[in-house]
């Protein structure tokens, strides 16, 4: 068997490879376990959410775009571990809104819901919204035919159901 002297620059690589391989695993390991980890809950898509207005929406006041408040009714509890507890401030705001009219045209509101602040200070996003109108114009007769119909109004109190948008990985406290 013959042997041939090894020179420093094989020695180098091979000395290179050797640490490149030990290493690799301390930065694979930390890479795989962010991916799922212990402390988070999986907050399924469409799960409700309990909500209470807080602002008082009148149609004729109202412009599209303009931010609305509401108040978490109930504790959001998966797993039973607490997600969402009750009197957290949620936010939406105003889609269209379209004013009363001329010939007893009722107004009409749309709202929709953007997000909730999870306990870890997660924001959580929903969807979801409402939709009213002023109600009835009435028969229309000469006599009421430059009479404006109703506003479309929510009052303060008013209990609306908002729901998760998406699956969520929220981490728990």
């Amino acid at each position: 068997m013959r042997t041939t002297p090894v020179g420093s620059k094989a020695c180098f690589g091979l000395v290179a490879f050797v640490g490149l391989v030990a290493l690799t695993p301390a930065y694979v390991r930390p890479q795989a376990s962010e991916g799922v980890k212990a402390d988070t809950v999986l907050l399924p898509d469409g799960t409700p959410i309990h909500l209470v207005l807080m602002d008082d929406l009148q149609g004729k006041k109202l412009r599209a775009k303009q931010t609305v408040h509401f108040k978490v009714r109930e504790d959001l509890v998966v797993s039973s571990k607490a997600i969402v507890k009750t009197g957290t401030e949620a936010i939406g705001h105003i889609e269209s809104v379209s004013k009363s009219g001329l010939l007893g045209k009722s107004g009409r509101l749309v709202l929709q819901f953007d997000y909730v602040d999870a306990i870890s200070g997660a924001k959580i996003p929903l969807r979801g919204g409402a939709g009213v109108s002023g109600g009835k114009g009435g028969a229309l007769t000469w006599e009421s035919a430059l009479w404006y119909g109703p506003n479309a109004n929510l009052p303060v109190g008013t209990i609306i159901n908002a729901y998760v948008n998406q699956d969520q990985r929220i981490p728990t406290p």
